[in-house]
């Protein structure tokens, strides 16, 4: 089974190298757990190596993302290769680019997604990477069933494309139901936790992985 790697170390060498290539994993984690920097982190990687990244950004402008991952001296191949599909644009009244879209139509937002997919002449056969960050915004404004629906969707064009991606979701805002819902339309969980001894991951489960069940302290830095 092919692997992508996060990006972390010890979380990589706890799942055998990597999330599955063409998997769409879960991210879970409360506010200030890191989940939002591991994305840019994981597309980071792929961009180093060259090849194509998309974000899925509800809360970021595109220059956001970018200003970010320089702040960490992530800025080689960025500007080439990261590609945004800005669903936050729309709460400040405009689109900043054709790839703007406004989240409450998920209608709009697939076709969207469809074509910036197409328009990257994405190849099943590459290492391209997605982040949508965050999945809970899509709860929030359209609500759950819906954002199940478009979740199935983006599980499937990403399995088409042969895109490997990871969904962010902050815990302690949805219901147990509706966690629990996300992980079965999804191929695995990063859990994510913080404290005053600092931050925590752990790989819950992932599709054809073996895990040994541990929370690893992390720091992602300079």
């Amino acid at each position: 089974m092919q692997r992508l790697n996060l990006g972390m170390p010890e979380l990589d060498q706890a799942i055998l190298g990597g999330v599955p290539k063409g998997s769409l994993v879960l991210v879970l984690g409360p506010p200030g757990a890191g989940k939002s920097i591991l994305g840019k982190l994981f597309l980071h990687t792929g961009l180093a190596n060259g090849d194509q990244a998309f974000i899925v950004s509800t809360a970021e402008s595109d220059q956001a993302i970018a200003e970010t991952m320089s702040m960490f001296k992530w800025t080689e191949g960025v500007r080439e290769r990261l590609r945004v599909l800005d669903c936050y644009s729309w709460r400040l009244g405009g689109k900043r680019s054709k790839y703007s879209v406004t989240l409450t139509s998920l209608t709009d937002v697939s076709v969207s997604l469809s074509k910036l997919l197409a328009d990257s002449d994405v190849d099943p056969e590459g290492n391209e990477r997605l982040v949508v960050d965050s999945f809970t915004d899509f709860v929030k404004y359209v609500g759950v069933e819906k954002s199940l629906r478009f979740l199935d969707y983006l599980r499937q064009k990403l399995r088409e494309h042969g895109v490997t991606g990871l969904l962010m979701l902050e815990d302690g805002v949805h219901a147990p139901r509706t966690v629990a819902a996300v992980e079965y339309s999804t191929d695995g969980t990063v859990r994510m936790k913080v404290s005053e001894q600092g931050r925590y991951m752990m790989a819950s489960r992932m599709q054809g992985t073996p895990l040994a069940q541990k929370w690893i302290p992390f720091t992602i830095g300079r």
